[in-house]
This record gives C-alpha cells, structure tokens and sequence, in this order.
C-alpha cells in the first residue's frame, strides 16, 4: 500500500487521501478498519475540546455555510 504523501496543493493532498483511505478499506478487515475510523473520529472529538472557537466560528472563518445551529453544538 502507498504511504501518504504531503503536497503542496490541498486539493491534490485531500484526492490522495481518499484513495489512501478507499484502497485501505478494500484490502483490510471491517473490524480492522473500523477500529481505526473509531480512534481518529475520537481523538477529533477529544480535540475539538480545546479550540479557541467554536464549529460555527471555523465555518465562518472558512467563508463556509453555515448548518443549523442544533448541529454545531460544542461539546
């Protein structure tokens, strides 16, 4: 399996992940797989903790839309 590569385009380095990502799912166990996925969605939850901003100030800093407030709650 290709390792992960950085980039200088953030778009390019996003597509690469993808595959990294989809190639990883096809060729490892459900069970194998989704601990991973489990670890990084909790460790992203953990961090999100010690922003200095909320999920609605981060969207608004990106220029994003913004979702119903319900969804960004902080936790």
């Amino acid at each position: 399996m290709e390792r992960l590569k950085s980039s200088a385009d953030n778009r390019e380095a996003r597509m690469h992940f993808v595959d990294y990502w989809a190639e990883f799912v096809r060729t490892h166990s459900d069970q194998e797989w989704g601990s991973q996925h489990t670890k990084f969605i909790n460790a992203l939850m953990q961090n999100s903790r010690f922003l200095p901003f909320s999920a609605r100030q981060y969207l608004e800093m990106k220029g994003e839309k913004i979702a119903p407030s319900h969804l960004l709650q902080h936790p």
